[in-house]
């Protein structure tokens, strides 16, 4: 680590300005209460400026070589550790967002595959459900051609008793209108060619 010249004058001058104050205060309280202590004593101000100056020479010289770059030794330190640490929140950031990713993507898929098994069902369902309306329509059918059935028996057999019934009753009409009973079969017979052609 380079120290600049700048700082190295501003660091003097303020020694240069710490020594002033410090000897104009000992001369004040050496006038006022004259030389008790030797440290306060004006003839070894010049032996204590110059262990002053020596001293916070030594003192810069060490804080300058050895604490000053290891403070910025710390410094550089914590500024990696940062940007490892930014490096790794970054890192961290991304599989997170890769994760959700991946995470929309097996949603996506389930719910494909749940839209996929409902309409599968709904299908089988319709499917079910048109081959009971088939089962009941073919059922339905059955009971219709039965019915019809009956009923074109039914109707046979009305028309038989029709045809009995008119038989009795044209007997009685001739035997009322011309006084004799006519022949069963001739009867019969008329009333067949009736049914048959609609004319005598």
């Amino acid at each position: 680590m380079r120290i600049s010249p700048d700082r190295v004058r501003r660091a003097g001058a303020a020694a240069v300005l710490a020594g002033g104050f410090l000897a104009s205060g000992v001369a004040r309280a050496a006038d006022d209460s004259g030389v008790k202590l030797p440290q306060l004593d004006i003839q070894t101000y010049p032996s204590q400026i110059f262990w002053l100056v020596v001293s916070f020479a030594v003192l810069y010289v060490l804080v300058s070589r050895v604490a000053v770059p290891r403070i910025f030794e710390v410094l550089e330190e914590r500024q990696d550790r940062i940007a490892d640490d930014l490096d790794k929140a970054q890192t961290l950031q991304s599989e997170a967002a890769q994760a959700q990713a991946d995470h929309e993507a097996l949603l996506a898929e389930a719910r494909a595959r749940a839209a996929a098994a409902v309409r599968e069902a709904q299908d089988v369902a319709a499917r079910a459900g048109a081959e009971r309306e088939e089962v009941a329509r073919a059922r339905v059918a059955g009971m219709v051609a039965e019915a019809e059935q009956r009923i074109a028996a039914s109707r046979a057999g009305a028309v038989d008793n029709i045809r009995d019934v008119a038989s009795e009753a044209a007997v009685e009409a001739v035997a009322r209108l011309i006084g004799s009973r006519p022949g069963e079969e001739a009867v019969t017979r008329a009333i067949a060619a009736v049914a048959r052609d609609g004319r005598p």
